[in-house]
């Protein structure tokens, strides 16, 4: 995959996130605002996290270094959205 706009990966976390919550007997979110915090609101869990950075890498079909975002901001739709972005364009 060429290009992924932030666009399109928020997209993908919230179809990602309705199936994951789904599974789980919960509520799919609504909309995913870019202050929602995945971690914070309950939607992932530190596991749910590394599967969720699985799954953002095979959406983008390629490895993406997450070391290089800030920790605070990992878990935060906008930011996160953002940074993998970037970062898939920067490699294509």
């Amino acid at each position: 995959m060429s290009a992924l706009t932030s666009t399109e990966i928020r997209m993908f976390l919230k179809d990602y996130l309705g199936h994951e919550l789904a599974a789980n007997g919960r509520n799919a979110c609504e909309n995913l605002p870019e202050d929602c915090d995945l971690l914070l609101s309950g939607m992932i869990d530190s596991i749910g996290l590394l599967n969720l950075i699985a799954a953002i890498q095979e959406f983008a079909g390629r490895e993406i270094d997450f070391e290089l975002l800030d920790p605070e901001e990992m878990t935060i739709v906008g930011p996160l959205c953002r940074f993998v972005s970037e970062q898939v364009s920067n490699q294509g």
